[in-house]
C-alpha cells in the first residue's frame, strides 16, 4: 500500500491539468474503498490528505513527500513506531506534582505524555513525526480524552487537586471529537487546567474564541514555557491566564545569574500585580529551589521536588517539604521585616519596592564584592533605606533616589570593613538621617549627581558616624552638589563625634548645622584630619558651641587648596576653621578664597580658641568679619600661636574687646608680601 501511495504522489506532482488529476483520483478510488482494515487507516488518511493538498497547494505536497522520502533508516523506524502508537492509541501518562511554595504540599499535577511499551520513543519523537504526517490533531484528541478518563477514574486520589493538560490550541480536532472533549471537560472542570504555549500568530478573534470557550466550560488556563519564543508581557496580557509557567531555561543556574533573577522577578511581580499565579518549572537543585522561592514564586515543579510518576503521588518527601518551608520562612521574614536582598549587579526600582511594602535594602548578602544601582524618581519618596553587609566592597549607584529612615537609624548604613564607592546620578535625597560609615570602613562619593540630606534626629550626623563613635575614611570626588541641613540638638554634617580622616577633593558643598552644639565638617571630641582641594564650600554652624571646619574639643589638622570657602557662625563659642578647645591645631591654606562671617562671645577665624595654633596661608584671598568680646582673626587668647602669611590679600573687620587680630609674640608672626586692609574696632590698619 505504501508503494502505491508513493506512486500516486509522484504522478500527482507531475500532473498539469485538472482533468488529469480527476482521472488519477478515479484510478485510485477503488483502492481507497478497499482500505477498511484498522491497520490501513493511516494510509487511507494520508491519501485523503494528499488529495486535498493537490487541489490546494502543489508545493506543500512536494515538501511533505520530500520529508518522508528523506528520512534515514533509523528515522523511518521511529516513524513506523509513532504511526503504530497513533493507530492503536498506545499513549500512557505520568503525573508530576506541582508544589506550593508556601508549605511544600502538592497543589496539583501535570499529565505528561509517554509512549506505552515503545522503547526509545519520547514526546519529542511523537510530536515530530505526528507533525510530519499531519496527525497532530490525533495527538491533541488522544491527550484530552485519555487524561480526562484518568481524572474521572482517579477522583478520590486527586482529592480535588487540578491536573494540568498540555494543549496545542492551533491544532483543530474533528468537530464530533471536539464536542465529546468539551463535554468531558465541563464534567471535570474543577480539576482541569489547560496548558498552552503563547503564539503571537493567533489573531485576536481566534484567541478570544479559545478563551471564551474555556471560560464557559469553567476551565482555568496556564501559559507554558514563558520566557521563550513569542513570550512578552504584552502578549501575555492577550491571554490573561490563571497561571504562568516560567520556562526551565530561565531557571537553570539562576542562583548565580543576576540577569535571570531580575527577569524572573519581573515576571513574578507582573503575575502578582495581575492576579496570576507564577509557577517555576524545571527546578532541578536546592539552589534553584531557594532562589525561586525568595523571588516570590507561588508554585514549583521539577525533578528536585518530585519526578513524574505513573502513579499519582499523595505527597513529596518530608525533607523536601521541610526545605521548602525553611526557604519560605526566609522569604516571609524578609517581607515581614520588609527587607529586600539586592543581587550583585541588580538595578533596583524604589517605586516597585515601596509598592511591595519593603522598607530596607540589604546589599552584599552572599557576595563580598559587586555593584548595585538604586533607582527612583525625583518626586517619589520611597520610604526605603539600605544597609551593606560586613566585609562588602563595591559600587552603589544612586540614581534620582529618595531614601529615608526613622531619625534614630541611618538612611544608608554601611557595615564593618566596607570599601564603598557611592556613585551619584541625578538628584538624590536622604530624609530623617544620613550615611553611617564605621571606623573600619571607607566611603568615596563620585559621579555628577547631587545629594541632599535633611536631618531630623536629636543627635545627628549627615555623612560619618554618631557622636559616640569615630568614622571611617571619607572621600568626596563627585562633581555635583552635596547639601546637608540639620536643625536639632547636636551633631556633625560631615564627620563624627570622635573624628577621622576626611578628604574633599572636588564638588560643591552647602552645609547648614544648627543646634546647641554643631560642626560643619570634622568632629566633636576626637582628633580630625581634613583635606579640601578644588571645591566650592559654604557652611553655616550655629548654636551655643560651633565649629565650621575642624573640631569642637580635639586636635585638628586642616589643609585647604585651590578652593572657595565660606564659613558662617553665630554662637557663644565658635571657631571658623580650627577648634574651640583642641590642644593643637594645624592649618595650611594655599591658593584659596576664604570668607569668614563669625559672631560669638569668643571666636577665632583660624586656629584653636583655647590651644596651640600653627597657621600657614599662602597666595590666597581672605575676607573676615568677626564680632565678639573675645573675637580674634587667628589663634586664641591662650596657647601659643604661630602665624605664617605669604602673599595673601586680607580684608578684615573685627569688633573685639581684645583689641587685636592675633594674640602672640611678634617673633611667632611671619608675613611676606600681600595686602592687608584691616579694621579693628573701627580703626583702620595696614598690617596684622
Amino acid at each position: 500500500m505504501t508503494q502505491l501511495l508513493d506512486e500516486y504522489i509522484r504522478k500527482a506532482i507531475l500532473m498539469e491539468k485538472q482533468s488529469e488529476l480527476s482521472a488519477l483520483d478515479k484510478q485510485y478510488s477503488k483502492l481507497l474503498s478497499e482500505l477498511t482494515e484498522p491497520g490501513d487507516i493511516r494510509l487511507r488518511n494520508d491519501i485523503f490528505d494528499m488529495a486535498l493538498l493537490l487541489v490546494s497547494d502543489r508545493e506543500e505536497l512536494l515538501k511533505t513527500a520530500s520529508k518522508r522520502t528523506s528520512l534515514s533508516r533509523a528515522e523511518k523506524a521511529e516513524n513506523t513506531l509513532i504511526q503504530r502508537l497513533l493507530d492503536e492509541n498506545l499513549f500512557a501518562y505520568h503525573f508530576q506534582p506541582i508544589i506550593r511554595a508556601s508549605d511544600g504540599e502538592i497543589y496539583g499535577y501535570e499529565a505528561l505524555m509517554r509512549a506505552n511499551g515503545l522503547q526509545g520513543i519520547t514526546p519529542f519523537h511523537i510530536l515530530k513525526y505526528a507533525e510530519m504526517t499531519d496527525r497532530l490533531a490525533e495527538v491533541e484528541q488522544y491527550t484530552f480524552i485519555n487524561v480526562l478518563k484518568i481524572i474521572e477514574s482517579k477522583k478520590d486520589i486527586l482529592a480535588g487537586k487540578p491536573v494540568f493538560i498540555n494543549s496545542m490550541p492551533n491544532v483543530h480536532i474533528m468537530p464530533q471529537k471536539a464536542d465529546e472533549i468539551d463535554h468531558m471537560l465541563e464534567k471535570s472542570s474543577d480539576n482541569i487546567v489547560v496548558e498552552m504555549i503563547e503564539n503571537t500568530q493567533f489573531k485576536d478573534n481566534e484567541l478570544n474564541e479559545i478563551k471564551e470557550k474555556y471560560r464557559k466550560l469553567g476551565i482555568q488556563i496556564a501559559i507554558d514555557d514563558f520566557g521563550t519564543g513569542y513570550s512578552n508581557i504584552s502578549n501575555l496580557l492577550r491571554y490573561t491566564p490563571n497561571f504562568v509557567k516560567i520556562d526551565r531555561s530561565l531557571l537553570s543556574g539562576i542562583e548565580n545569574n543576576h540577569n535571570k533573577k531580575h527577569f524572573v522577578r519581573e515576571i513574578i511581580d507582573f503575575c502578582h500585580d495581575n492576579g496570576i499565579m507564577a509557577l517555576a518549572e524545571g527546578v532541578e537543585n536546592s539552589e534553584e529551589l531557594r532562589t525561586v522561592i525568595l523571588l516570590g514564586a507561588d508554585l514549583i515543579q521539577g525533578y528536585y521536588t518530585a519526578r513524574p510518576s505513573p502513579e499519582i503521588l499523595p505527597e513529596i518527601p518530608y525533607e523536601i517539604r521541610t526545605e521548602i518551608r525553611s526557604h519560605r520562612l526566609e522569604y516571609e521574614n524578609g517581607r515581614r521585616l520588609r527587607i529586600y536582598n539586592a543581587e550583585n549587579g541588580e538595578k533596583i526600582s524604589l517605586e516597585r519596592l515601596s509598592k511591595e511594602g519593603y522598607s530596607c535594602i540589604q546589599i552584599g548578602i552572599g557576595y563580598s564584592e559587586g555593584s548595585v544601582t538604586i533607582s527612583g524618581t525625583q518626586h517619589f519618596d520611597s520610604g526605603v533605606h539600605f544597609q551593606t553587609a560586613d566585609g562588602f566592597s563595591g559600587d552603589i549607584t544612586l540614581e534620582n533616589a529618595r531614601l529615608s529612615n526613622t531619625a534614630e537609624r541611618p538612611t544608608i548604613d554601611l557595615g564593618k570593613n566596607n570599601n564603598i564607592r557611592l556613585m551619584l546620578k541625578g538628584v538624590n535625597r536622604l530624609t530623617g538621617s544620613g550615611i553611617k560609615v564605621p571606623e573600619s570602613s571607607a566611603l568615596d562619593l563620585e559621579g555628577d549627581g547631587n545629594l541632599d540630606i535633611k536631618l531630623s534626629r536629636a543627635d545627628y550626623y549627615g555623612i560619618g558616624n554618631d557622636l559616640q563613635s569615630a568614622h571611617g575614611k571619607l572621600s568626596f570626588d563627585q562633581d555635583g552638589t552635596v547639601s546637608i541641613t540639620a536643625e536639632s540638638h547636636a551633631g556633625v554634617c560631615i564627620g563624627s563625634g570622635l573624628g577621622g580622616e576626611i578628604s574633599i577633593n572636588r564638588g560643591r558643598y552647602v552645609l547648614n548645622a544648627t543646634g546647641s552644639m554643631s560642626v560643619g565638617v570634622g568632629s566633636v571630641d576626637g582628633a580630625t584630619k581634613i583635606s579640601m582641594v578644588g571645591c566650592d564650600f559654604e557652611a553655616t554652624a550655629s548654636g551655643a558651641y560651633s565649629t565650621v571646619i575642624g573640631s569642637m574639643y580635639a586636635d585638628t589638622d586642616v589643609s585647604i587648596m585651590y578652593s572657595s570657602v565660606k564659613c558662617t557662625s553665630d554662637s557663644m563659642l565658635a571657631a571658623g576653621i580650627g577648634s574651640i578647645n583642641g590642644n593643637n591645631t594645624h592649618i595650611h591654606a594655599e591658593s584659596v578664597n576664604i570668607t569668614l562671617l563669625l559672631s560669638a562671645d569668643a571666636v577665632t577665624g583660624f586656629g584653636s580658641l583655647n590651644g596651640a595654633s600653627d597657621i600657614k596661608i599662602e597666595r590666597s584671598s581672605l575676607k573676615l568679619n568677626a564680632d565678639g568680646t573675645g573675637a580674634l582673626a587667628f589663634g586664641g587668647d591662650s596657647g601659643n600661636t604661630r602665624l605664617d602669611l605669604h602673599d595673601i590679600d586680607v580684608t578684615a573687620e573685627l569688633s573685639t574687646s581684645l583689641d587685636a587680630c592675633v594674640k602672640t609674640d611678634s617673633k611667632n608672626i611671619n608675613i611676606v608680601g600681600g595686602r592687608y586692609r584691616i579694621t579693628l574696632n573701627g580703626r583702620k590698619m595696614d598690617m596684622i
